[in-house]
This record gives structure tokens, sequence and C-alpha cells, in this order.
């Protein structure tokens, strides 16, 4: 659940806890009550806008963010990234950045290596195996085509080894009437 649906109360019970129904609408488990998500609704005129629109169909303000840190696309009420945790707030990043060292930072990078290796390792693996699976599937269709080429062959073989005979055939039934005349 987001923490958008956490932080509001049923308008029509005061029920605590909205349900995310999956179709852009929330619903109060206690009353039963239907309301339109909250990260659907302009903060600015109040409008419905559609599941994920980035900006209000009628006032044209924006309704989603990117985050600073790792560029998800979040509500622009959000206080957190709903993908990295970050604080969405400009200020507070800002604050942040400046409060750290260039001492910690390299620290923290330091210490995000490892995942970023690790990440460049799977992504590279992953280019890997599709490299092998297309050249996999390269060489079956050579060897279809070889084998079907080597088919072909043969019958065209058996063809000419046929007329071949019939010739020959014919030649002595041509050549034994000759004699018999």
């Amino acid at each position: 659940m987001s923490d958008v649906l956490q932080s509001l109360n049923c308008p029509q019970c005061g029920g605590q806890s909205l349900t995310d129904n999956g179709d852009g609408t929330v619903s109060c488990p206690y009353c039963g009550s239907a309301f339109a998500h909250p990260e659907r609704v302009c903060p600015h005129c109040e409008t419905v806008n559609e599941p994920d629109a980035r900006r209000c169909v009628s006032c044209g303000e924006k309704l989603r963010e990117p985050c600073v840190r790792c560029g998800t696309l979040n509500w622009v009420q959000a206080p957190y990234c709903q993908s990295c945790g970050a604080a969405l707030d400009m200020l507070e990043y800002i604050a942040a950045r400046r409060a750290e060292t260039t001492e910690e930072r390299l620290r923290r990078f330091y210490a995000e290596m490892p995942s970023v290796k690790e990440e460049a390792e799977r992504g590279s693996q992953a280019r890997l195996d599709r490299m092998w699976a297309k050249d996999r599937a390269r060489i079956e269709a050579l060897a279809k085509a070889k084998a079907e080429q080597q088919r072909q062959e043969r019958l065209i073989w058996m063809i000419a080894s046929a007329a071949i005979v019939m010739v020959l055939i014919a030649i002595l039934v041509l050549a034994l009437i000759g004699r018999f005349r």
C-alpha cells in the first residue's frame, strides 16, 4: 500500500485504511465507499486524471516528478520515491548532498561498487546468454539447411541415376530389337 493511502482516512466513515482497487480507485473496507485514487487527483485544481498521467488534463500542472536519485516517476506530493525510498524534496536532497563530505561520498561509492559491479556482470551475462542463444539458433538453422540441401542432392542423384538406368535399358532394348531383325 502506498504512503498516500496510509495517510488518508475515509471521508464517509473515517476509516483509516483505504484499499487500492487496481483500477484507479480506492475503497474503504469498512463502509464500502469508492473514490478516485489520490494520485489521480490534481492537487491544484482537483481534476481526476487518467492513471499515471504526467500532467493534469485540466490545468496542465505536473502530477509526476522524477526521483533525483533513480529517475522513477513519483506523484508530486509523495514524500519519498516509491522505488528507491529517496526523499523527493529537492531542498532536502541538496542539503543532504552538501552535508556529505567528499570522503563520505567516496566511502559510499566504494561501498556501492560491489553491487554496481554485480549488476554490470549480471547485465553482461544476460547479453552473453542472448548472444549464445542467437548463435545456437543460427547453428541449428544452418544444420537444418545443410540437411535439406543433402536430401535434395540425394534426390537429384537418385533421379539422375534412374534416368541413366532407363536410358541404358532403352539402348539395350533397341540393340536387342535391332539384332533380332
